[in-house]
């Protein structure tokens, strides 16, 4: 009978070896690998045995051990001055800054949400952060250098260079209260929520404390502070607790020094486990046999890089691909460097290793981190089916209700000893180097833009290092208690896109034309805030990019129309701005022709720049697919366009 059901269902070959596994207890789709559904590796699931070899405890007590002394080594260093504790004297190379911007974006939730989004749209769904590209390549061409010729302490700083008067101070300080208390402890938060899904699988503090004390401390724990269950609560404070230790004591440098080597062990612990997930279903064409296989006549659309037309079930709409590539690029927060992004390029050696360190970003964040993910995304979905997620293994239990933790128990089931401690420490090392960033990063706008600026502006070096320091602690204080109030990282990502929306549009307005005023960026900012909470309570299942579109649409509209509606920047503010920065774009009087002249020749860089890195993602991507003549001649494209980019950029500041 269930034979009968199984060909009914899933078609002759996935009929057959769901009617082995019923049978047999094993899984003919995984070569060489035992798919007991009731075997040692469930038996561990259920029991709560060990599963970290010494060999694995050896790698993660190393790695917190390293993360420690980099806070012990650097903290004299980092207390000399706020300049050394938050931008690290401006004395780093491209290749330091660069590689601690990619560090960042890799956050331990990153792998979980991409996970996420290949069960729900497909391949196609990653245009989500693909689209992102857009904006940050604008970030190298048009303000990475501008950036470190400021030379402000935090971009919020920024607004009292390029505004004035009481409109520059309001916005001052209402974006770093909105930037440091509300954004920063959203994103620390969802950072938190993914790796108390992480962690879940790997330890159990019942047994590695006892019955006893593990009893005790569930009985004096504040039921209010929760991720998920008092077993990943407990795991992930005492890792965030070493990140605060060395955060607080080596300041930016320190963080940047981690990220380094926090970047090597992601990209390589993304790669390891790629590697084995893709071995286990019998390389890359025992992967796309099995997803056809699994999803009949669906497969293609499911790896497919582009969005759906029609009705298919799988892969990503049009509509919601529009909005990616046409609004969502600009509204980012950080959608002309701000932020964490310009901490990284304030601390730059000069304007070219700003430059470059934003390229080497691009390069490394979409190029070669992306397909480690995807792929073991894909397996996820021939391990657990979407629609019966514990049919090959039991563990896939707790997967069908959320997909996002496909990826920790598939970590669980494939990597032996050594690489399971390798790519777990790999996930330690994205969360910590987020978490370290953003604490840092927000501290930075409590002492500099509030403190500083308007309680004690004559406090002395050791007093604002000092309270840099406590600032850290406050700040992964309100990231906890945010974090137990999360449920969905995918869904506190895409609100928080949303919410933040107001301010993309006027920071890039603000760069390129002298009409801008701080009332423009205040305007866009409340709107969407107001929006996105409206919109999001009163349309709870209309889809969030659609949300995402109008809060952005109504936002953009508010900041324009205030703008003239408002006073323009007094002409010897305008007059500083101009001599120090020499922005292109759209002066008037203060730029004239050749302003205008050198944002033409960089809109063209920008926009071969764009096509340059899609072809390189996709060439990549299409190999990695068996498509081996499409993925070359995207490949070539890549090749030619990323050499006329490269020759037009030696010429871009001759242009008169």
């Amino acid at each position: 009978m269930f034979a009968i059901a199984a060909y009914h269902l899933f078609g002759l070959e996935a009929g057959i070896k769901i009617n082995q596994i019923w049978t047999t207890g094993k899984n003919p789709c995984f070569q060489g690998k035992s798919a007991d559904l009731y075997g040692e590796f469930s038996l561990l699931w259920e029991k709560g045995d060990p599963i970290f070899s010494p060999i694995d405890w050896y790698l993660i007590l190393a790695y917190i051990i390293f993360a420690f002394s980099v806070g012990l080594l650097l903290s004299s260093k980092a207390g000399e001055s706020l300049s050394s504790y938050f931008v690290a004297d401006r004395k780093l190379p491209w290749w330091w800054l660069g590689t601690s911007m990619v560090a960042t974006t890799f956050a331990a939730d990153t792998p979980l949400v991409i996970t996420g989004m290949v069960a729900s749209d497909g391949v196609g769904g990653n245009w989500l952060w693909w689209s992102w590209a857009i904006g940050y390549l604008i970030i190298t061409v048009f303000f990475a250098a501008s950036w470190r010729k400021a030379e402000v302490l935090t971009d919020v700083e920024f607004v009292e260079l390029r505004y004035s008067g009481t409109g520059a101070v309001i916005l001052r300080a209402a974006k770093a209260f909105f930037l440091s208390i509300l954004f920063n402890s959203i994103i620390l938060g969802w950072v938190f929520k993914a790796m108390s899904k992480i962690t879940a699988p790997f330890l159990d503090w019942n047994v590695l404390l006892g019955a006893e004390v593990f009893g005790s401390i569930s009985d004096a724990w504040p039921s209010f502070l929760i991720l998920g269950d008092l077993n990943t609560t407990l795991t992930v404070l005492i890792l965030f607790s070493v990140v605060v230790f060395y955060s607080s004591m080596g300041g930016i440098q320190g963080v940047i020094l981690t990220d380094l080597f926090q970047f090597a062990l992601g990209i390589g612990g993304a790669i390891v486990f790629a590697v084995f997930a893709i071995q286990y279903v019998g390389g890359l064409a025992g992967l796309y046999s099995k997803l056809e296989t699994l999803y009949p006549g669906k497969s293609e659309s499911i790896i497919s890089f582009w969005p759906r037309i029609g009705e298919e079930e799988h892969g990503l709409p049009l509509q919601v691909f529009l909005i990616f590539i046409g609004v969502q690029w600009w509204i980012q927060y950080h959608s002309d460097g701000s932020g964490y992004l310009a901490q990284r390029l304030h601390t730059a050696k000069t304007p070219k290793d700003a430059e470059l360190g934003s390229l080497w970003f691009n390069i490394a964040n979409f190029i070669l981190r992306t397909w480690p993910w995807v792929l073991t995304g894909l397996v996820c979905l021939v391990v657990f089916p979407l629609h019966d997620a514990d049919m090959f293994q039991s563990a896939g239990g707790v997967v069908q209700s959320d997909r996002e933790i496909a990826y920790p128990v598939l970590m669980k089931i494939v990597l032996p000893a050594g690489c399971l401690g390798l790519v777990f420490v790999s996930l330690m090392a994205a969360f910590m180097s987020t978490a370290d960033t953003h604490i840092n990063w927000g501290a930075s706008y409590l002492v500099n833009d509030l403190y500083l600026r308007f309680l004690k502006p004559d406090a002395g070096n050791k007093e604002t290092v000092v309270a840099g320091r406590i600032a850290v602690v406050l700040m992964a204080g309100i990231a906890i208690l945010v974090a137990t109030q999360m449920n969905s990282i995918a869904s506190a990502w895409k609100f928080f896109l949303a919410m933040a929306s107001g301010l993309g549009l006027p920071q890039i307005l603000r760069w390129i034309w002298w009409r801008v005023n701080a009332w423009t960026e205040l305007s866009g900012m409340g709107t969407a805030l107001v929006l996105s909470l409206i919109l999001y309570k009163v349309y709870p299942n209309v889809n969030a990019d659609y949300l995402l579109f109008f809060t952005a649409l109504g936002s953009v509209i508010v900041s324009i129309l205030v703008t003239f509606l408002t006073a323009p920047v007094p002409d010897q503010v305008l007059d500083a701005f101009v001599a120090k920065l020499q922005p292109f774009g759209f002066w008037g009087k203060w730029g004239g022709i050749s302003a205008r002249k050198k944002f033409y020749s960089r809109v063209r860089i920008w926009l071969l720049a764009i096509f340059s890195l899609y072809a390189w993602l996709f060439g990549i991507g299409y190999i990695l697919q068996l498509k081996y003549t499409l993925g070359i001649v995207f490949l070539i494209f890549g090749v030619i366009s990323g050499f006329i980019v490269w020759k037009l950029w030696e010429k871009k500041d001759s242009v008169s």
